[in-house]
């Protein structure tokens, strides 16, 4: 069974992010060049290195791209898994931006949620993640005696999501390793004339 969700549009994204009930921002520095960076996050391996995520699914024969929907998928319990439909409404290799916003999901818990990447180059040696996550809940914020803004949640979600970021790092390539493959030269020999 699936909610749907109250889907953003590349019009209105840009005012949600910074206007909605929950905003997270999170920016995180890797030592990797930016493309290799880019590279995870535009990946079916996005967040796949957390425990219950197994990530985002992208349609078969499909390039990410502005209207493509694809599936993220995390088990809760043993019993419940949540599945989200996204629709990216940004992407963007020449700049490494993408935003997508949710369609629908397993759960009725948002009314609208809405993420944006932005990978910044620092030089050709590192690169910085700057993450927002906006989301309007449906029915959590009706829950009495726990007080909900923006700043109360960034609090505690900023930490939990800036050391959940940091995995990304065990999906680059080693820094340290050449990965070129080095040419090989074949000698023939004579044989006995």
């Amino acid at each position: 069974m699936r909610f749907d969700a109250i889907a953003l549009t590349p019009e209105n994204s840009d005012e949600f992010l910074h206007t909605a009930p929950f905003i997270t921002h999170v920016r995180r520095r890797f030592a990797a060049p930016a493309e290799h960076v880019w590279e995870v996050v535009a990946s079916s391996r996005m967040w796949s290195w957390l425990p219950t995520v197994w990530g985002c699914r992208y349609p078969s024969a499909t390039e990410p791209a502005p209207g493509v929907v694809r599936d993220f998928q995390m088990h809760i319990f043993k019993w419940l898994i949540f599945a989200q439909r996204e629709r990216l409404l940004e992407f963007d290799p020449g700049q490494m931006t993408m935003c997508y916003t949710a369609t629908d999901a397993t759960l009725p818990v948002f009314g609208s949620w809405c993420e944006h990447y932005r990978v910044e180059p620092e030089g050709t040696t590192h690169a910085t993640i700057d993450w927002t996550l906006a989301c309007a809940p449906r029915y959590l914020r009706r829950i009495p005696g726990i007080r909900w803004g923006r700043r109360p949640v960034a609090a505690v979600l900023q930490p939990v999501f800036y050391f959940g970021l940091g995995g990304l790092e065990r999906e680059l390539p080693p820094a340290h390793l050449d990965i070129t493959v080095p040419s090989r030269t074949i000698e023939t020999r004579k044989g006995p004339t």
